[in-house]
């Protein structure tokens, strides 16, 4: 018969550090959070989980930070919650518009002259009353 074999093995436990609050965020804690702004007060993670066809603490972790979505996540995640596509990452820092919006709105091909200068003024006068607001 064989003797049993015993072994030591020292298990340190180090404590977390906490961040220091006054450092900045890393991207993946800006996209965490900018998931998180983007569903809250509209949808729970589980509503978002079976919209996806994901796990909920899938949702879980892609608000936390633990884990990063694919960019096709954050598309669906966008369609899922009636989002404009990007939004998310343009919340996280992650893409900037190198359009004006008048740019943009003079760009599309799509729109007749007459409903373009309406989309411009309308632009114009939001824009002037949010400067208002702001002052």
């Amino acid at each position: 018969m064989s003797k049993p074999v015993t072994s030591t093995v020292d298990l340190t436990v180090v404590p977390r550090r906490r961040a220091d609050p006054s450092a900045p965020r890393s991207a993946p804690t800006r996209l965490a959070e900018a998931i998180r702004a983007s569903y809250q007060g509209r949808m729970t993670q589980a509503e978002i989980a079976a919209a996806l066809g994901v796990a909920q603490n899938t949702v879980s972790r892609w608000s936390t930070g633990d884990v990063e979505p694919r960019l096709d996540d954050i598309a669906d995640l966008e369609r899922v919650l009636g989002l404009p596509v990007g939004y998310i990452l343009r919340s996280a820092g992650y893409v900037e518009d190198t359009l004006r919006p008048e740019d943009a709105v003079a760009a599309d091909h799509r729109l007749d002259p007459a409903r373009r200068e309406l989309l411009l003024a309308a632009y114009r006068a939001a824009l002037r009353q949010s400067r208002r607001s702001v002052s």
